[in-house]
């Protein structure tokens, strides 16, 4: 399984270069199709309610997240707690990494002071809403609530990705690359969580060492 895991990072980093690569290289072209989109997007549009999905995106609020989700699992492992954290971090800096290398000019140029592949805002909900998901993997919830709250999670971030875009801060494709991110550090997280004992599996284990403990008659 680890194998497969490992295949697939190697494969969506190989992906998040070439995104990279095409955004740098091909902003112009990007930008004939991208611009077309804005302009039907920010067409007499009401954006009140694509501004509240923006509050996901807040880097205080993913981390106080992912801080109470370590503090969770915590309880159990205190190595896996470190994950939520450290890959939260990782997303981070290979967003602003890529940025740097990029160098791609947001929408609105004359009002930008940062740079706009990926979208930071974007790659924050997504880790937040990300590592809630991995979480109720690692606790091995029934199948259906997990699969929900992947659904949920999936909708509320790209009501993110279209709040950004709808703002005027990136175009739409700084969204997909930040989902690239996103995920490359999702599948670093799903690694090194499956390398340590779910918590049913060690209530499992300390059951089976104190029926070993009782006294035979």
């Amino acid at each position: 399984m680890r194998t497969t895991w490992t295949r697939a990072w190697l494969a969506t980093f190989v992906v998040l270069v070439g995104a990279a690569a095409v955004a740098r290289n091909s902003h112009s072209t990007l930008v004939d199709v991208e611009q077309e989109v804005l302009d039907w997007l920010l067409d007499d549009a009401d954006t009140s309610l694509w501004d509240r999905a923006n509050t996901l995106g807040a880097p205080w609020l993913a981390w106080l997240g992912v801080l109470v989700m370590g503090l969770v699992v915590a309880f159990f492992d205190r190595i896996a707690a470190l994950v939520f954290p450290l890959t939260l971090g990782f997303a981070v800096v290979l967003g602003l990494a890529t940025r740097a290398l990029v160098e791609r000019p947001r929408p609105d140029v004359a009002e930008a002071t940062t740079h706009s592949f990926p979208s930071l805002t974007v790659i924050h909900a997504g880790m937040l809403l990300g590592s809630a998901v991995l979480l109720l993997w690692w606790f091995a919830v029934p199948k259906l609530i997990w699969q929900i709250a992947t659904e949920i999670a999936i909708v509320l971030l790209i009501a993110v990705a279209i709040a950004r875009i709808v703002a005027g801060e990136h175009w739409p494709s700084d969204t997909v690359g930040s989902a690239i991110v996103i995920t490359l550090a999702l599948m670093t997280a799903a690694i090194a969580l499956e390398a340590r004992p779910r918590p049913a599996q060690l209530f499992a284990s300390n059951r089976a060492d104190e029926l070993d403990a009782l006294p035979t008659a």
